[in-house]
């Protein structure tokens, strides 16, 4: 009740969460906090990096306790949205909040930069990013008594011993998260499992072992047990479809808005992507439109992006605060969106994760 849709966590700069309890004499603000179940403002999200850090070493220690694949998949998610937005493409600038929606200007000042910095005075989450990027390859694969397990999807080698002594050794080819295709080839021999994550999106994948179906449940791991031979192949198709997410209806903010998320990304609208004197505060996705994404490999150096219809009421406020609803015919335009991890690298500019939905 407290988690961002990117993963981020940590909603507020200083908090507490008072409500219903009988303690309110020694109730005491906390900074960087958590806030009441469902508070989770957009533009004013703290989601300080060095938290999704800790979010993602978490819920690695209670996959290495329990198995259990919800925890493989929040690494994964937290990992490709709420940390690498925490970082420039070139490694060079950092953000140390990470918001979900940035306008310009905001009515007042924040506490913190909303624009990645070479240096920031609390200096823990730049390293903290370098050091879990460096070690991103341990959370791939882990062994247990019965086997291997593929935990996430990159191409890689594995070469490891399980607890007898036997080897195992193989091959992971794809492309993900572009693409859905994940192919395994063993290049040791012997017996023992593999177990295959299915993320709990991935409704409709198929599993193969040498062009045979194998049975799969999403949200859990699909266990191949036999004697391998070199060369046998391992074959996942994720179906990498474009949902569209709506919010629990406490969280205020996002009431009658929508995010959109293809695999495990998280995508925003980006101003540097709107027609010229379109602000991402007037956009709005029809409810009719569908997204196709598009992979092009000179954008924020190799992005799918996602293409669809858009809308704008683009009529100033004039300082108003309130005003009778505009029944104009509004602005129709192409929609592009582009992965939230990629947002702030071409210069200044508004961002939204959450977009209102037209009719």
């Amino acid at each position: 009740k407290k988690l961002y849709i990117t993963g981020g966590c940590g909603a507020l700069y200083d908090g507490a969460s008072p409500d219903g309890s009988k303690e309110q004499k020694t109730i005491s603000r906390t900074h960087q906090a958590y806030g009441r179940n469902y508070q989770l403002p957009n533009s004013t999200a703290h989601n300080e990096t060095c938290a999704a850090i800790g979010s993602v070493l978490w819920n690695e220690r209670m996959h290495r306790l329990t198995g259990d694949a919800k925890y493989a998949e929040l690494l994964e998610h937290t990992l490709y949205n709420a940390v690498l937005a925490g970082v420039t493409l070139d490694g060079k600038r950092f953000f140390y909040t990470n918001t979900l929606r940035q306008l310009d200007e905001m009515p007042t000042s924040l506490r913190w930069s909303r624009q990645r910095e070479e240096w920031i005075s609390c200096y823990c989450c730049p390293p903290n990013v370098a050091r879990i990027l460096a070690e991103a390859n341990r959370f791939t694969y882990s062994r247990s008594g019965k086997g291997v397990w593929v935990n996430q999807y990159g191409a890689s080698i594995l070469d490891t011993k399980l607890r007898n002594g036997q080897r195992v050794k193989l091959k992971q080819e794809t492309a993900y998260p572009w693409q859905g295709e994940v192919k395994i080839t063993l290049e040791s021999a012997g017996e023992f499992s593999m177990f295959v994550r299915i993320p709990s999106w991935a409704e409709g994948a198929t599993l193969s072992v040498n062009g045979k179906t194998q049975s799969l449940s999403v949200g859990s791991y699909a266990e191949l047990r036999r004697t391998w031979v070199i060369g046998d192949t391992v074959k996942l198709q994720l179906p990498m479809r474009v949902r569209m997410m709506e919010s629990h209806p406490l969280i205020e903010e996002t009431r009658n808005q929508v995010a959109v998320m293809r695999g495990s990304l998280v995508y925003c609208l980006e101003s540097h992507d709107l027609p010229s004197g379109v602000r991402v505060s007037s956009v709005r996705v029809p409810s009719s439109t569908t997204f196709a994404a598009k992979h092009d490999a000179v954008l924020l150096n190799g992005v799918t992006a996602l293409h669809g219809s858009g809308e704008a009421q683009s009529a100033p406020w004039n300082g108003e605060l309130y005003r009778e609803q505009k029944s104009a015919e509004p602005t129709k335009f192409e929609l592009k969106l582009i992965p939230y991890f990629a947002w702030a690298n071409r210069g200044k500019s508004e961002m939204s994760v959450w977009i209102p939905q037209g009719r």
